[in-house]
Parts: C-alpha cells; structure tokens; sequence
C-alpha cells in the first residue's frame, strides 16, 4: 500500500530524472532470477503509470528495466538510489 508521503514523493519527481545507483538495486528479468542493477551506475528514469522505466549503457548497449514505483521508492528511502534530478 502507498502511503500518502510516499504518494507526495513520486509526483514531486519530474516525468524523467538522472539518478545514481548507490547500493544493491535488483530487477527480474521475465521469470528468471533477480539481476542486479551495478552500483555507481547513472540512470534515466521515467515515470510511468504504475512502475519507473530505468536505463542505461552496458558495454554500448541500452538496458531498460521497470521497477515498481512502491519498490523504486523503497530504494531511494533506504539509500540504494539517489535521485539527481
């Protein structure tokens, strides 16, 4: 469940904003295992209506992964992601 101040936050975030990978930050990738997003990475991040759309360069290539906007939010409340707007 969204708290209130957790609702607060995501829509004071713009609809794309850089931030910076700070601690361990997974996604799954279809139904496999969880991956890890590597730390000190800088990231795009767009809003969308119910996830953050997160992507980068790795070795030349673009990595799109979507989080949960409750679980993106929970790794920037618990320091693994630091928005830098």
């Amino acid at each position: 469940m969204t708290t209130i101040q957790e609702t607060d936050a995501i829509t004071q975030l713009p609809e794309r904003f850089q931030a910076r990978i700070e601690g361990r930050v997974q996604h799954r990738v279809g139904d496999g295992p969880l991956d890890d997003i590597p730390q000190g990475q800088e990231v795009q991040v767009d809003v969308a209506l119910a996830s953050m759309v997160v992507s980068w360069t790795s070795e030349g290539q673009p990595v799109t992964v979507t989080l949960a906007r409750e679980e993106f939010m929970y790794y920037v409340d618990e320091g693994s992601i630091a928005i830098l707007r």
